[in-house]
């Protein structure tokens, strides 16, 4: 131990700087990578409405599952609020093109264990007040794995994916 130091001292100053001199740093270093905590939708926009999705498919009803989801993905990662038609500043509409659920695995009892669903999902959001597209039509594909045990049906697990990847695109590429 050291005898000359005077009574009282300690070393805790340093760790008091070296904290904010550590969070300065990181913010430094996030700034100069870019990053930011603005929205990556355009901000221009505040109000969308989302159509009901056309069905390309055999199977009825899976174009308003499809929908649902979209919508809540829209209100779970965006800062839009859904709007009328007639009142929004912008318009996302699609199709489901394909949905595809294939066994995987099977039991000895020819019992399915594990199915894969596979979608296909066309989309574009339209800016209402100039006509302009704001993302032109693209295609997402999902497909996911699930055990048939899990309680949510197959095709709301993989239209949840597949609307993550909806709202992503709808985000500005950098």
């Amino acid at each position: 131990m050291n005898q000359n130091r005077p009574v009282g001292s300690s070393r805790t100053p340093k760790r008091r700087v070296a904290g904010p001199l550590a969070v300065a740093l990181l913010c430094a270093l996030l700034a100069g990578c870019n990053y930011s905590t603005h929205t990556l939708l355009r901000e221009d926009i505040q109000t969308i409405n989302i159509t009901v999705f056309d069905n390309t498919t055999w199977r009825r009803g899976l174009e308003v599952e499809l929908t649902r989801a979209i919508v809540n993905e829209v209100k779970l990662r965006t800062r839009l609020r859904l709007a009328p038609p007639l009142e929004a500043e912008s318009t996302l509409e699609g199709e489901l093109v394909s949905y595809s659920e294939k066994s995987v695995v099977k039991d000895e009892d020819d019992e399915v264990l594990l199915k894969r669903a596979t979608v296909s999902v066309r989309f574009r959001w339209v800016d209402n007040l100039t006509g302009r597209e704001i993302v032109p039509w693209q295609t997402v594909r999902e497909s996911k794995l699930v055990a048939l045990s899990r309680s949510d049906p197959l095709a709301d697990t993989v239209f949840r994916e597949a609307a993550q990847r909806v709202v992503e695109k709808m985000e500005r590429e950098w």
